[in-house]
């Protein structure tokens, strides 16, 4: 995994939920025809894989853009060089979303294994969304840390990009490169550059990002930045529900 990933945290957070769900591969789980051990395991381990690719595409993107082709360099098109760019910043705009979809999936189950009559669509798995999952949380632990990040997440500017980005990519190519710039004439004829901007014009979106290698590591700064209290949180809430079962009992 990528180093600013959460692993130690994200780990924990597993381990933490291991004594709500069946042992893997006992009666119960098995016999299990809703298979929710399998569906948070699965969730969970994907919110490491998208993670993973989203970096991987990231970097990927980095190394195009560090060793351009003349004509894009001249200024030309490209459309070999545009195509690579464009499928690094699909895949990493999906997977990006995909790591807090996967992660609100997981918590879903957990939150039914904890409380089953506030999570019932684990019996209809396709109609689990974040925000189903949020809702259900605020009405089953209000109270819970990992409840007010789960709302807080469609008001975070951050969250709103990558969102927003993934939406538009489900339709359509996310955009192209823009160049302008702005340069005086000098008395010998030459030209002295003033300005000069390059951005990945995306029609639909509220702003252009700059247009350089680290365009897309700056939003996978944003992802991880977001996914560490959410996985500290997770790991909180499912220790928590751990001690007050051991108390009951």
């Amino acid at each position: 995994m990528p180093p600013s990933f959460p692993m130690d945290e994200f780990r924990a957070f597993g381990l933490a939920t291991r004594p709500f769900f069946p042992a893997t591969l006992s009666n119960e789980d098995l016999n299990d025809p809703l298979h929710r051990r399998t569906h948070f395991d699965w969730a969970w381990q994907a919110v490491r894989y998208r993670y993973r690719g989203a970096a991987e595409s990231s970097d990927e993107f980095n190394a195009l853009l560090s060793n351009p082709s003349e004509m894009w360099e001249a200024g030309w098109g490209d459309e070999e060089l545009t195509y690579k760019l464009e499928r690094c910043i699909y895949t990493f705009f999906v997977s990006g979303l995909s790591v807090f979809d996967s992660f609100a999936y997981c918590l879903y189950f957990l939150g039914h294994a904890i409380q089953p009559g506030g999570f019932p669509e684990v019996a209809n798995p396709r109609k689990i969304t974040r925000s189903v999952t949020a809702k259900a949380f605020r009405s089953a632990f209000p109270q819970a840390a990992i409840t007010g990040i789960l709302a807080g997440l469609p008001g975070d500017a951050r969250f709103s990009t990558i969102d927003g980005f993934r939406n538009i990519l489900a339709h359509r190519l996310s955009g192209r490169r823009s160049v302008r710039s702005s340069s005086t004439l000098n008395a010998d004829g030459t030209h002295t550059t003033d300005w000069h901007e390059e951005t990945w014009h995306i029609p639909g979106a509220a702003d252009s990002p700059t247009f350089d290698e680290e365009m897309l590591q700056r939003n996978l700064d944003d992802i991880a930045a977001m996914l560490k209290p959410l996985t500290t949180a997770a790991r909180e809430f499912a220790e928590s529900h751990t001690r007050a079962a051991g108390a009951n009992n």
